[in-house]
């Protein structure tokens, strides 16, 4: 008589089976996603995208500057770390991800978005630039 072992062949699955497909995989909060990428632009930006563009280039490589002088770093990171501090950055956190852990409501009804706060060091830094 044959004996049936009901065990996944693949325990897990992320990005693309293939360099050329379109469809991706991947988990985000332990559920799996399948979505198929779409590519609608034909590198004809509008002026306000290339200037989205150019800026955010600008942001990063001021990020990269602060990143390689360890004063400037060393400042920033002082900063930081003075927000992180504050009861009002840990209830915006707290609220920010009570927020993102509640189911969604039914019938679904679009809420405000609460911003997310800066986590990283980095994350803090980019954004402080970009304001």
């Amino acid at each position: 008589m044959a004996s049936v072992n009901y065990t996944n062949p693949i325990a897990d699955m992320h990005g693309k089976l293939a360099k050329t497909d379109k469809v991706v995989f991947r988990t985000r909060n332990g559920v799996k996603h399948a979505y198929a990428i779409k590519h609608p632009h034909d590198d004809n930006w509008s002026d306000k995208q290339i200037a989205a563009r150019e800026s955010f280039a600008d942001v990063a490589n001021q990020v990269k500057n602060i990143y390689a002088d360890p004063e400037q770093l060393a400042s920033w990171r002082a900063r930081f770390e003075q927000l992180i501090a504050t009861r009002a950055y840990r209830k915006q956190l707290e609220q920010y991800l009570a927020q993102q852990n509640a189911p969604a409501p039914v019938p679904y009804i679009p809420q405000p978005k609460l911003p997310k706060p800066p986590t990283t060091l980095y994350g803090f830094i980019f954004s402080s630039l970009s304001k």
